[in-house]
């Protein structure tokens, strides 16, 4: 299955994915939650090995992640970003998920801060460069807003799959 088009996508409609994350998580989430008969299916897991909460909670934690890279690549010339800012295989959390209000609480602050920033930034910062721990090639800042939207977006559908799989 194909992932999100991100070629054309710019900062304004990054910033609009953002800010209207929190809101689809929610929609497709919070309903379970409030049915007692079905909020179990949040913590099953699914076919790829997780559950519909920890994908939510690894994208929330990846975006905070991916804010503070941000942060860094707007304010110092030679940053030095973590090597997860490029490579999911180095996001690794620490402790399971908290509950859903918990995870959804730090989605919500992730994008909104992410968002801020991204607004705040003027067009010549998104073409600055940061090294990455142990990458060849440096990124460009807003890549580092490409790889939240993408996050989000395959975050959401693989939750949606998820929950389809566990009913």
């Amino acid at each position: 299955m194909a992932g999100l088009d991100l070629t054309n996508l710019s900062p304004a409609d990054a910033v609009a994915a953002l800010r209207s994350y929190p809101r689809r998580f929610r929609a497709v989430l919070v309903p379970l939650a409030e049915d007692p008969t079905v909020a179990d299916r949040l913590a099953r897991v699914g076919p790829d090995g997780r559950s519909a909460l920890d994908i939510t909670a690894d994208v929330a934690r990846t975006i905070v992640l991916l804010d503070g890279a941000l942060a860094q690549a707007l304010v110092h010339d030679d940053a030095v970003l973590h090597p997860a800012v490029t490579d999911a295989a180095a996001r690794h959390w620490d402790g399971a998920p908290a509950d859903l209000d918990g995870t959804l609480v730090l989605l919500d602050d992730g994008c909104a801060a992410m968002a801020d920033r991204a607004e705040q930034a003027s067009s010549a910062a998104w073409y600055r460069t940061s090294a990455v721990a142990g990458a060849d090639q440096p990124i460009e800042t807003f890549d580092l807003l490409r790889e939240a939207v993408r996050v989000g977006g395959d975050g959401l559908r693989a939750v949606e799959r998820t929950l389809a799989a566990v009913r």
